[in-house]
């Protein structure tokens, strides 16, 4: 992992972006925090498990009992293919 300083980040961020985004770990250090730049998918949903986007979806208290119904049968699903794979 490529750690750098504030500055040094500041000074060539474009080139710091396009390795983050190619896969390098690069980390910005400010004082003793260490953040880390890496790129978020641009459509995070599609990207979530449907444990996952369950857990979400509950936690900020959007889902609907259909959505919770559909989701739990992913989720079923999902544990179903899992344990195949393992067997």
């Amino acid at each position: 992992m490529k750690t750098l300083t504030v500055s040094e980040a500041a000074r060539d961020l474009a080139t710091w972006l396009k390795q983050a985004i190619a896969g390098a770990e690069i980390a910005i250090r400010s004082d003793d925090n260490i953040v880390a730049l890496r790129p978020i998918p641009s459509n995070g949903a599609a990207t979530l498990s449907p444990r996952e986007a369950l857990r979400q979806l509950q936690s900020k208290a959007h889902l609907t009992p259909a959505q919770a119904d559909s989701y739990l049968q992913e989720v079923h699903a999902e544990r179903l293919a899992t344990e195949k794979r393992s067997a």
